[in-house]
């Protein structure tokens, strides 16, 4: 590595590529915390910059014409992520309307980048109840009457025109639902001469049997906080006692007419893949992973079902299918949440063919138009040729080219020729001893080759021997795959087996075994390309070459 270190070559790389890293993230974003507000009320603007974007110094003027800004806070955030070094920049600020109706957050413009337009729907100021409260407190559904298992949202709102203490709102269950809680929403409101600190309570609810939803009352306590301190601190008034009105909601059943075994009432959802390599274009041995994503919006992740997979709708002898671990994940959107599942499988060609891998078609209901929609992947077609083979080569049925007839090469010529071979073979010398000298004293086990030029690369080679069900060639790339993880020699898979982790040291003695007739191959190959992906380097666990061990590799 020294050699390295004074190369002025290098260290222009490594600058031109952070450079190129803190460039590819440069981004300017506008969101405003709420799209529907009513006069009086404030909303909460944010300003994302990436690299070398300065949100602090952008010129808000565009803002004066339908937004009064009340205050701002800007702040820098450094983080190093995949290798590159990211800075994310913020400003923050609290916006009042000045006029009612849809009124737009322009597009705001710094670094030669601009945000994208916002439009905000500013209604009438509200009417507060009758009388003399300074609290009011309630609870409300977005809607009265769903589908089973779709999406509503309960929110509970707090409304106080003086300072509480010790606000408090009691626990509550909605008996045949699912509960999610949802991001808590505070801003300011403005009523005649008096200021509202209003706080909302979100909740997402998923009923689970159709009929009558009952959702109870939601209570709330607090005491009030009189002008002036005390000894003691804040001067505290009277308790105060709230609670909401109990709620109903119809939820209907499912829809005689939905045709898929898992019902999906979102609204909106979508499903798409991506090929590590275009399936049209494979050899044999080769490996392709496909990775299907469904998103939905208005469903929690673990709603989403799993989609069928290649190996289970087609029987194809000639592909195998390694299937990854999938995951399921949700996230909050401003209209709720919004599910995802995520799954791969990967694909190896064992002989030269065309086949076609059938469409996926998953129905779900359109909660918004009250319909039956379909997210479709059309069908793909696999090809894959085969590689001409070494016995393919010497078959004496393809006859080698020949000289013309007649023609033979000069004298001087093979004199040429000799000198020429024998300085290539004394360069290759050369470079021989170079490369040797460099390694130093990790040899590599079973010669290394081109094939094996990198941990992926073994990896593949794993792969293919898996699929032609070689041990022996197995055992080889597996311990080439050692050599080039833990940058270390192994003579055998006993002695990686000593340095492994639990799961994979299993994995290993099972393949020894096979290669002994001791075991079956197959059922020793599963799971091992997942756990060698996940095995950690001898380095990063303070057993490298430069640490004593207690069992020798060699």
């Amino acid at each position: 590595m020294n050699r390295f270190v004074g190369n002025p070559f290098v260290w222009a790389c490594c600058v031109a590529l952070m450079l190129w890293g803190n460039l590819s993230w440069a981004e300017l974003s506008a969101t405003a915390d709420r799209r529907t507000i009513a006069m009086g009320e404030t909303l909460r603007l944010t300003l994302l910059g990436d690299a070398g974007e300065q949100p602090a110094e952008i010129d808000l003027t565009p803002l004066n014409r339908n937004w009064e800004i009340l205050s701002r806070s800007s702040a820098t955030n450094a983080r190093f992520i995949n290798g590159q070094n990211r800075v994310t920049r913020t400003l923050e600020m609290e916006l009042a309307p000045l006029r009612e109706g849809t009124l737009t957050i322009p597009s705001l413009t710094t670094g030669g980048r601009s945000t994208t337009p916002l439009a905000i729907r500013v209604n009438p100021e509200p009417v507060v109840a009758p009388g003399d409260e300074l609290v009011l407190f309630d609870a409300s559904v977005d809607e009265s009457s769903v589908y089973v298992q779709s999406e509503v949202i309960l929110t509970v709102t707090l409304q106080q025109a003086i300072n509480l203490d010790g606000g408090e709102i009691s626990n509550f269950d909605i008996p045949d639902a699912v509960l999610e809680n949802l991001e808590r929403r505070s801003f300011q409101r403005r009523v005649g001469n008096r200021t509202w600190l209003v706080t909302e309570l979100r909740y997402a609810v998923y009923p689970q049997k159709s009929g009558a939803l009952r959702i109870p009352a939601v209570g709330f306590t607090a005491r009030e906080v009189q002008p002036g301190r005390s000894l003691l601190g804040a001067r505290l008034g009277r308790r105060l006692r709230m609670a909401s009105e109990p709620l109903e909601i119809t939820v209907k059943s499912v829809p005689t007419s939905f045709p898929g075994e898992v019902w999906l009432p979102a609204r909106a959802l979508t499903l798409e893949e991506n090929w590590s390599i275009d399936p049209a274009s494979l050899n044999v041995g080769d490996s392709t992973t496909r990775t299907l994503t469904l998103t939905a919006r208005g469903l929690q992740g673990s709603q989403l079902p799993p989609l069928s997979s290649v190996q289970g709708a087609v029987n194809i002898p000639e592909l195998r299918f390694y299937p990854d671990q999938e995951s399921i994940d949700q996230s909050e959107l401003a209209g709720g949440l919004q599910g995802q599942r995520v799954q791969s499988e990967a694909l190896v060609a064992r002989s030269g063919g065309t086949w076609t891998l059938p469409e996926i078609r998953v129905p779900w209901w359109n909660i918004e138009t009250d319909r039956l929609e379909f997210a479709t992947l059309p069908a793909r077609t696999v090809v894959v040729t085969a590689i001409q083979t070494a016995d393919q080569t010497n078959d004496p049925t393809i006859a080698p080219s020949a000289s013309p007839a007649g023609t033979t090469l000069p004298l001087w010529l093979w004199a040429v020729s000799a000198a020429g071979w024998l300085v290539s073979l004394a360069l290759s010398i050369l470079l021989w001893l170079s490369r040797r000298h460099t390694a130093g004293h990790s040899p590599t086990p079973g010669g290394a080759t081109a094939k094996y030029g990198s941990v992926r690369q073994a990896l593949v080679e794993i792969r293919k021997a898996a699929v032609q069900e070689d041990a022996a060639l197995l055992r080889k790339a597996i311990l080439q795959w050692a050599h080039l993880h833990h940058e270390r020699g192994f003579s055998s898979l006993e002695a990686l087996t000593r340095v492994s982790t639990k799961s994979l040291a299993t994995r290993l003695r099972a393949v020894d075994r096979s290669l002994y007739g001791d075991g079956e191959l197959a059922s020793a190959l599963e799971g091992l390309i997942d756990t060698l992906r996940e095995e950690p380097a001898l380095q990063s666990r303070g057993m490298g070459n430069n640490t004593l061990s207690l069992y020798p590799s060699q």
